[in-house]
């Protein structure tokens, strides 16, 4: 596994990369969830995530516990902090780290929604989508298929999930099919 040129170090720029990832999903992310994503090529270090996470609970992000989880959200101001501060955090780190936190992100909520099918997208900050779609072999449970597209715009990422999600049987056949020898 190749190291990242650059390793996110400060505390406060880990504040400013949580918050980012937060923003740019759009949703939550469990204390877990953000360990996984961080751990990444090792691009953040454990116990500087850990300290960059006690300095930002209250102010940054608010905590709170649900399924024996901490889930982490955006304030206000780190909602502030991710527009005005995001591009301050290395692109290289910040394009893997979002990556894997949509790969993270899908694979938790197939787990949850007891499906097969899981996509989910985000906006990127040129108004385009980044769409990941996870497939699980339904008779192993483990992935299948994992896959990342890009959408012009909102509109279109939201034509292509509702496609793949009102019909996943027919999407994984012509995957099957595709990829079969």
């Amino acid at each position: 596994m190749d190291i990242p040129r650059i390793r996110v170090e400060a505390i406060d720029d880990i504040c400013v990369l949580i918050c980012h990832l937060i923003y740019s999903l759009g949703c939550p992310l469990s204390k877990n969830q953000l360990i996984e994503i961080t751990s990444l090529e090792d691009a953040v270090n454990y116990f500087g995530l850990m300290k960059a996470l006690d300095k930002a609970n209250g102010h940054l992000l608010s905590a709170i516990e649900a399924d024996d989880e901490i889930i982490y959200s955006n304030t206000d101001f780190g909602i502030k902090a991710a527009r005005e501060l995001g591009s301050s955090v290395p692109l290289s780190v910040r394009d893997k780290m979002f990556q894997e936190a949509i790969r993270v992100y899908t694979r938790d909520a197939m787990k949850k929604k007891g499906t097969m099918t899981a996509i989910r997208y985000v906006v990127n900050p040129d108004g385009t989508c980044t769409i990941g779609v996870r497939i699980t072999d339904e008779e192993t449970t483990k992935q299948k298929y994992f896959i990342e597209m890009n959408a012009d715009n909102p509109e279109k990422a939201d034509y292509i999930k509702n496609k793949i999600k009102n019909n996943p049987h027919d999407f994984t056949k012509y995957l099957d099919d595709y990829f079969s020898k």
